[in-house]
């Protein structure tokens, strides 16, 4: 499906700001149909002139996403990219800071998948998760948007198997530091870092040729994937290194 040069159908979470909303932005100018699912009303309005479905909705509520995503009648590529990040600074463990990013991460997405999953059944589409390079090494600070994207790479890795019978493609995203608002509030070193048009450009192609895992910028993900086999000892300095203490 994703491969075929017809205009498709595309949801997008998360589509209100950074990745989310370029990505928007440009299925729109090569003529696709895109539902632009976010919570600022400003950037749905700009999506919406641009020809988007503004889908206003809080995603972690699932009833009233189930219910917003039966009224959308076919969906041809989802990309789900709500989320958020907070760091924790030790030795003060704020559980309540845990749960919410494990919450909102993975609620968001679990509510997206289980809203849309009919449609993409029937049009033997494709499911596209956003995780990020953090999972592949334990990083100080990022315990809980860490673990999070932990979960979200094992999640989709895991429907790439179950869902295959269903004719449901599933691709893992997997982007270093992205120039956005979220990576506004880092104060370390951010490596390689990309601009919301070259993460863009990125995924689009990765969907485009069907891969299952979309890795950018591999100067990054390709060293970050290496380190994660090595001792502890090594990933551990590095991680120190890169984060504020």
């Amino acid at each position: 499906m994703t491969n075929s040069p017809e205009k498709l159908h595309i949801l997008i979470t998360g589509a209100t700001s950074g990745i989310g909303y370029q990505l928007a932005k440009d299925y729109l100018l090569e003529g696709h149909k895109v539902y632009a699912v976010g919570r600022d009303d400003k950037a749905l309005a700009e999506l919406k002139k641009l020809g988007a479905t503004s889908v206003d909705l809080d995603l972690m509520d699932r009833d009233k996403v189930i219910e917003a995503f039966e009224k959308i009648s076919q969906v041809d590529v989802a990309i789900c990219g709500a989320g958020m990040c907070e760091y924790l600074d030790m030795p003060n463990f704020d559980s309540s800071v845990f749960m919410k990013v494990m919450s909102v991460n993975m609620g968001t997405l679990s509510h997206a998948i289980e809203g849309v999953l009919p449609q993409l059944i029937a049009s033997k589409g494709r499911l596209v998760g956003i995780g990020s390079a953090s999972a592949y090494v334990p990083f100080a600070r990022a315990e809980a948007y860490g673990s999070s994207k932990a979960a979200i790479h094992y999640l989709m890795k895991t429907l790439q198997i179950s869902l295959a019978p269903h004719h449901v493609s599933v691709s893992l995203v997997v982007p270093g530091f992205v120039e956005t608002p979220m990576t506004k509030q880092n104060d370390f070193p951010m490596p390689f870092i990309q601009t919301t048009e070259q993460a863009s450009r990125a995924i689009r192609d990765g969907i485009e040729n069907g891969d299952e895992v979309i890795e950018f910028p591999k100067k990054l993900t390709l060293p970050l994937k290496t380190l994660g086999t090595l001792p502890d000892m090594v990933w551990q300095q590095v991680s120190k290194k890169m984060n504020k203490k």
